[in-house]
């Protein structure tokens, strides 16, 4: 025997009334716009019900309100006034109003206008046209299902009221409750369409005012995150943007502002530039001990404003380039001398040393053979100060406790021809990080120290320094090298670093060429403080922001 189905199962399909007022669309209306419809709509229906008050006290409510006594159309526009006035107050207090209270508002005016209606008559009085201001505000806020059921209930409400006339006697107006039912889908509909397209057009601006956004949230992350300082200012001087790279290397924590205020260097490049666009702006330093910045300039124009982009690069960086070039060419360079240079040298060295071996040398052929054999080895560590040089392509930096590494250098560390150095420490109790190659940082500290040392002997008799370290209010850390020489006064300044320079009989003249070029590989910069009586010469080492990568 087959069972057969439960009386009514298929109409046992539950209903989520719950969907009928969710909003799953993007909203046509935003709170605001919706909370400001609302109220204009209230107060519409304040207006009125005021009118048809007054009306209530004048002859025409005769006419107007024909088949209800006129004290009880007074105490129903009084109630209806009421109403309005309570919903105005809850809409005061609820400033985002959602669907449920928007259906519930536009439902109940419906039916206190069919009450209205019912208590006027169905003469042709062109009242039923009231219905169209909640129907049209209806479908404006509510989306679908919720615009046409609220057609559905005005047209039901009229044909009840004309329905309940004609039961009762009175002129029947069918035909003219059908058209105006069939009026109210038919506005229903059309304010729909309107709607739904309004809705694709705001949709679809939304999108692109949100892809717009991301793409503006992109660039300007990607602009932050430049190593290339970037600045905006819109002429003639005013600054509109500035990225992270920007703020670090001009030191400061403003975005905004006047440029002079700012930085008055970078100001004086960009008024020469103002004045001779192709003339490459001077570098600067915004602070001392700073890296050395190098500004760049180009106009740009939009909507009729005038815009200026300041491209500021880190000239140590620049240098840091170019010299892994130029150590390049020096790498083939000294191929070419080990080659052409120390077999040759090598083949004088030994025939000197056999010659020296030789029973008929005299006292002035060995003083001979021991120039030979001197400047053999000049020439050999010249050699080797440049091979050194060149196989320095390569940096492998690290974050380094200055603090403690110094007294490991001050305790370990060994000069030629200096016994017992007195090396004095100055520097802060605070850490202090540098990134930096290890090994070169120690090579270049001891060719410094090693001239410092020498030149403090034969000037004070005592071979003595003084270490200094610490950090600029830019955060760069530093390092001094201070001795108690004679010092080198300022026309020699750069010239000291140049290759083969040199004022010791000794010397090569490559020691502070290669300290410098070594600092600049790790984006430091080596210079000479300016001379003064009183002390010898002062080295400076700036170092590169212990956040900044170095590769």
């Amino acid at each position: 025997m087959q069972h057969s189905e439960p009386a009514g199962q298929a109409l046992r399909e539950k209903v989520d009334w719950s969907t009928l007022f969710h909003q799953s669309e993007t909203p046509l209306f935003d709170w605001g716009s919706r909370y400001r419809l609302l109220r204009l709509y209230n107060l519409y229906r304040c207006l009125l019900g005021m009118i048809l008050l007054g009306l209530s006290l004048t002859p025409v409510a005769e006419w107007l309100f024909s088949y209800v006594p006129q004290r009880e159309v007074g105490w129903y526009l009084n109630l209806y006034l009421t109403v309005n006035f309570v919903l105005w107050l809850v809409l005061t207090f609820r400033n985002q109003p959602g669907t449920t209270y928007t259906f519930f508002v536009i439902t109940l005016d419906i039916m206190m206008l069919s009450v209205l209606m019912h208590m006027v008559g169905f003469e042709d009085n062109g009242l039923a046209n009231l219905y169209f201001v909640p129907i049209v505000i209806g479908n404006i806020l509510l989306k679908g299902r919720l615009g046409i059921l609220l057609s559905a209930i005005a047209t039901l409400f009229l044909l009840s009221i004309d329905i309940h006339h004609a039961l009762l006697g009175r002129v029947s107006q069918h035909v003219d409750a059908g058209l105006s039912g069939l009026l109210f889908f038919a506005t229903a509909l059309f304010v729909q369409s309107v709607r739904t397209r309004l809705q694709s057009s705001a949709l679809a601006e939304r999108l692109s005012r949100t892809r717009a956004f991301n793409l503006e949230r992109l660039s300007t992350s990607i602009i932050q995150r430049m190593r290339t300082g970037i600045l905006v200012l819109q002429e003639p001087d005013t600054i509109v943007m500035m990225n992270e790279s920007a703020q670090y290397l001009l030191s400061t924590d403003d975005t905004k502002g006047q440029l002079d205020a700012l930085s008055p260097s970078l100001m004086a490049s960009y008024q020469q530039w103002l004045a001779n666009p192709h003339l490459r702006p001077n570098s600067f330093n915004s602070s001392p001990g700073s890296p050395e910045i190098l500004p760049n300039f180009s106009r740009q124009s939009f909507e009729q404003t005038h815009y200026v982009l300041v491209f500021l690069d880190d000239k140590a960086a620049l240098s840091q380039e170019a010299q892994r070039l130029k150590l390049a060419s020096l790498g083939q360079l000294t191929a070419s001398i080990a080659h052409e240079i120390r077999n040759p040298l090598g083949a004088i060295s030994h025939s000197a040393q056999l010659l020296a071996e030789s029973d008929t040398m005299n006292d002035m052929d060995q003083r001979l053979l021991t120039i030979i054999h001197k400047h053999c080895k000049r020439v050999n560590g010249i050699i080797n100060n440049i091979l050194q040089l060149s196989r320095k392509q390569g940096i492998h930096p690290e974050p380094v406790s200055l603090n403690a590494w110094l007294r490991e250098f001050i305790d370990t560390e060994h000069f030629q021809d200096i016994e017992t150095p007195d090396i004095q420490l100055e520097m802060p109790e605070a850490q202090i990080t540098v990134n930096v190659d290890l090994s070169q940082l120690q090579q270049v500290l001891h060719n410094l120290c090693q001239n410092g040392l020498r030149y403090s002997l034969q000037h004070a008799g005592k071979p003595s320094l003084i270490l200094r370290a610490g950090i600029s209010a830019s955060e760069h850390p530093w390092l001094e090298v201070e001795d108690f020489g004679a010092g080198i006064p300022d026309e020699f300044t750069e010239s000291v670093f140049e290759p083969f320079y040199t004022t010791d009989k000794k010397g090569t003249g490559l020691g502070l060429y290669i300290c410098r070029e070594l600092c600049e590989i790790n984006q430091a910069s080596l210079g000479l403080l300016p001379y003064q009586k009183e002390r010898g010469s002062v080295f400076h080492i700036s170092f590169a922001h212990p956040k900044k990568l170095i590769s």
